[in-house]
């Protein structure tokens, strides 16, 4: 971010930040390394950058879509995540996607992801857009939350819904998870390391966890593990969970 701002004062007129600096630049889910270069983009016919550790960009000015961020100009959310179709692959677009269109900052929607890609027309990375587009979902509150959402559904899965909020049986408001199967009453959370080290978030967590159950909710909880090495072993578990809880629900209703 220090060396991304540290250009502002060398960009001439019709250059901006872009790519994943612009996406450092709004705060979304990029991969960064201590040494990467820094994006720079201008508009035609304006000369690209030349200095060192900078990697430079040329569009014409249809393509360019520029926006204010922290005082610098800066591809605005959309584009940016067109940009980067060229340097990420379709798991990281989708992660990325996913913050664009649910932080509020950047007041970006599904429909403008779409608007962007198909304005592009044929270019490199246009085929992992739109495959990662197919993924994008609002709601997401974290890159490993897009993540376990996406190792659901590879499995085979039913997509479980972002963002729900449980109630108990007078109305009041309970928590809200982030994600679920409301029909099934299956919450699936994915847990952070600060969920553990952070005292006062581990006891919220367990006092919500323990009404949903008293609710007949079955909490799911994943961690960073269930992602990598144990991923089958967490989806087994939530299939079978799945099997059972959706065969009570038929019974149930058959019964009414």
């Amino acid at each position: 971010m220090q060396r991304i701002r540290a250009l502002r004062p060398v960009l001439l007129p019709g250059q901006f930040v872009s790519h994943l600096s612009a996406a450092v630049l709004w705060g979304l889910p990029v991969p960064q390394t201590v040494d990467a270069p820094v994006h720079v983009t201008s508009i035609l016919p304006q000369a690209q950058p030349r200095r060192a550790g900078v990697v430079g960009h040329r569009v014409t000015a249809a393509h360019a879509s520029i926006r204010s961020r922290h005082g610098v100009p800066a591809s605005s959310p959309a584009t940016l995540w067109i940009e980067c179709g060229t340097v990420l692959d379709v798991d990281q677009l989708v992660v990325l996607g996913d913050a664009i269109v649910t932080e509020r900052r950047c007041a970006t929607t599904p429909d403008d992801l779409a608007a962007a890609l198909a304005a592009v027309g044929a270019r490199r990375g246009v085929r992992k857009l739109r495959a990662a587009l197919e993924l994008v979902r609002v709601g997401a509150g974290s890159p490993q939350e897009t993540r376990a959402r996406l190792a659901i559904v590879r499995a085979g899965l039913p997509e479980p819904e972002l963002q729900v909020d449980v109630f108990d049986e007078a109305g009041r408001f309970v928590g809200r998870v982030d994600m679920a199967y409301p029909e099934q009453r299956i919450v699936v959370e994915y847990e952070g390391d600060h969920h553990r080290t952070d005292a006062e978030q581990w006891g919220r967590d367990l006092r919500r966890y323990r009404a949903m159950e008293r609710l007949g909710w079955a909490v799911v909880r994943w961690t960073k593990s269930d992602l990598s090495t144990s991923t089958n072993g967490a989806i087994d578990h939530l299939r079978t969970l799945l099997a059972c809880t959706t065969s009570r629900v038929r019974r149930a209703s058959r019964t009414e």
